[in-house]
């Protein structure tokens, strides 16, 4: 899991900075902290992962409660990154159909439209890939490292910033 966590870390932030690259016509690399990694991408995957016993024979569920897994992650993320570090990485209150701006309709159908690649498609190919063996867990340990020092370094960053030094 280890291995997965980081490699959809990993291919997350690369979606999601081209997503958001093409949209402001300019180079952006998107997520909470520096690095090649957006957490959020990695613990979807690998509640997906979970869930995919349960979904993979039918493209219909995998479809939706894919993406109602999703949706709900997302929407706990949302409060967990505004009370953590006193940020909003998203704020849907401008499209149709959201709640309190942490999630919304466009977005969760993009989750199910994932969420049905994600298990019919992604990771049985990475599963066929045959990826778990030392040398891929040490890259994999490797990798969490960097990812938990982004998040201490920006957690001590929230803390310098709530002090009130004269």
């Amino acid at each position: 899991m280890i291995i997965y966590f980081s490699i959809y870390c990993f291919l997350g932030y690369l979606m999601e900075s081209s997503y958001v690259s093409l949209l402001s016509r300019r180079v952006i690399s998107s997520g909470l902290f520096k690095g090649p990694f957006i957490p959020l991408y990695g613990f979807g995957a690998c509640l997906l992962i979970v869930l995919s016993p349960y979904l993979k024979n039918s493209f219909l569920l995998s479809f939706f409660i894919g993406g109602i897994a999703m949706t709900l992650l997302e929407y706990l993320a949302s409060h967990y990154i505004e009370k953590s570090f006193q940020t909003k990485c998203w704020d849907y209150s401008k499209h149709h159909f959201h709640y309190q701006g942490r999630i919304c309709l466009f977005y969760f159908l993009i989750w199910c439209f994932l969420s049905l690649c994600f298990i019919q498609y992604i990771h049985p190919f990475f599963v066929s890939l045959h990826l778990i063996n030392d040398t891929n867990c040490l890259i994999a340990l490797i990798y969490l490292s960097f990812l938990l020092k982004a998040y201490i370094d920006r957690l001590q960053i929230k803390k310098i910033d709530g002090l009130d030094i004269h």
